[in-house]
């Protein structure tokens, strides 16, 4: 038997939509450019070319990162949840336990011309509720993105969630786990209830 006790709101808030169209090369992704690498065999040593570019980007070239910036925001054509839940678990007595569930939520690409990569943000407190809990979004598939530590430190970097082929879905959920000290000490309290925005960033790839 699950119950939900300590149940959190996190609204998808402060979205931003910053199209960007396919490029010579994209930071943190895979380079397009790279024809299989080199394969070292016999001997016990090898070198690689390592090309800078300093300076404006000039698409043109495909060493150089590719500056175009669409500015129409039709580009971006996603549907988000607009608020998502979590909470920690409880046992067959009906004690907290301290493993997060949460339902599985969708992230939708309604676009039919470009795949869309959608990343955290920003990931922070609504609400004066102190929850020492390590909390991540996971993508099917993908790896955890740490939103919270139980440290208290608050996601405040970028970092890719995943990415939707066009005309598709990825599901996503929260896990982690809530320090025991978290919980109200009663059986009769009334559940804490934290809430959060976690702003999620779109980039339109081809």
């Amino acid at each position: 038997m699950v119950k939900k006790l300590l149940v959190s709101t996190l609204i998808l808030g402060g979205v931003v939509l910053a199209p960007i169209t396919a490029s010579a090369w994209e930071a943190g992704e895979t380079d397009p450019n790279e024809a299989g690498g080199q394969t070292i065999k016999g001997q016990d040593s090898g070198n690689v070319a390592v090309n800078g570019w300093i300076g404006a980007w000039d698409s043109s070239n495909p060493e150089s990162p590719d500056p175009t910036d669409p500015e129409d925001p039709t580009v971006i054509d996603v549907t988000i949840p607009t608020t998502v839940l979590y909470a920690n678990s409880v046992d067959d007595a009906g004690k907290p336990t301290s493993t997060i569930i949460s339902p599985i939520y969708k992230l939708t690409n309604n676009s039919t011309s470009n795949d869309v990569k959608v990343s955290v943000e920003k990931f922070s407190s609504k609400n004066a509720i102190d929850v020492k809990q390590d909390l991540s979004v996971v993508a099917t598939g993908e790896a955890a993105v740490a939103l919270q530590t139980k440290a208290g430190q608050m996601l405040n970097a970028r970092t890719k969630l995943v990415t939707v082929p066009k005309t598709s879905t990825k599901n996503f959920e929260f896990t982690g786990n809530i320090d025991q000290s978290a919980f109200p000490t009663g059986d009769t309290d009334a559940a804490l209830r934290p809430t959060y925005d976690m702003s999620l960033h779109f980039t339109a790839v081809k």
